[in-house]
């Protein structure tokens, strides 16, 4: 009888050890998120006269695992933290390894500035593929975008992106703007570099600290310089961020950005 016993425990141990490496694989197999913010960022315009009105909405970029053709990528999102609506994303490009870049912007939302201070949007990213539904919800805590009279609330997020152009323009020699990046380390390099002949050369200027957020993420600007010439052929330009030893880089995920001239 105890003999039966003792086999008996044996064949439990051995089959819970066996359902620990399964479950230890299954889990192992799912490291890489079926669908990860890549950043994400509140743009405000002016609208109306004399700018009475603001208009705002979210948009950003989202990484998708190619598990079919056939899929729905919708970002669930709410203005006012109660009335939650779904808005579809839509496909950008295939990567090198697979995956997919989708892009998203919410419906604009107009609002009197003298009757508010501040305006936000959370969302969630969800994907439905192959009958099956994958979040990425920031962990359970959804993804805010605030934009107050307070300056470290966030206007943007970054999640598989540690470096992203906020916005950018030209002039008829240069290229002035801004750049959002996640704040890894203290001591770090920020540089925009551009050409003007389709890469033959090219020229680098460095990026200035502006400020920080609450959500660690920081906000740099940058200018190329005035030249006594104006530019007569079109401009591209990338951003480069070096922190701890690695260089991580903002190219448009690999088109670079441009300008015609």
């Amino acid at each position: 009888m105890k003999k039966k016993c003792f086999r008996n425990l044996v064949t439990f141990v051995i089959c819970f050890v066996l359902m620990l490496n399964v479950s230890g694989l299954s889990i192992s197999a799912q490291t890489t998120p079926n669908i990860q913010l890549y950043s994400a960022k509140l743009v405000t315009t002016t609208v109306g006269q004399c700018g009475s009105q603001l208009d705002y909405y979210a948009t950003g970029y989202i990484n998708v695992k190619n598990l079919s053709a056939d899929k729905n990528i919708t970002v669930h999102y709410t203005y006012d933290g109660s009335n939650w609506l779904d808005q579809s994303a839509s496909y950008l490009k295939t990567l090198k390894d697979g995956s997919e870049v989708w892009s998203f912007s919410t419906p604009h939302k107009i609002y009197a500035p003298q009757h508010h201070t501040y305006h936000n949007c959370r969302f969630a990213l969800k994907y439905e593929v192959n009958g099956n539904t994958y979040w990425d919800n920031n962990n359970g805590d959804n993804y805010l975008l605030q934009e107050t009279t307070m300056i470290y609330n966030a206007p943007c997020t970054l999640s598989k992106s540690v470096v992203l152009l906020n916005e950018c323009n030209r002039n008829d020699n240069f290229l002035s703007g801004s750049i959002y990046l996640k704040n890894l380390g203290y001591d770090k390099n920020v540089k925009v570099r551009y050409t003007l002949d389709n890469w033959k050369t090219y020229s680098e200027v460095d990026a200035s600290y502006t400020r920080s957020y609450d959500n660690n993420t920081e906000l740099w600007s940058f200018y190329t310089g005035g030249n006594n010439y104006q530019w007569d052929n079109d401009c591209e330009f990338a951003i480069s961020y070096t922190v701890n030893g690695v260089t991580y880089w903002d190219n448009n995920f690999g088109s670079n950005y441009s300008f015609p001239k």
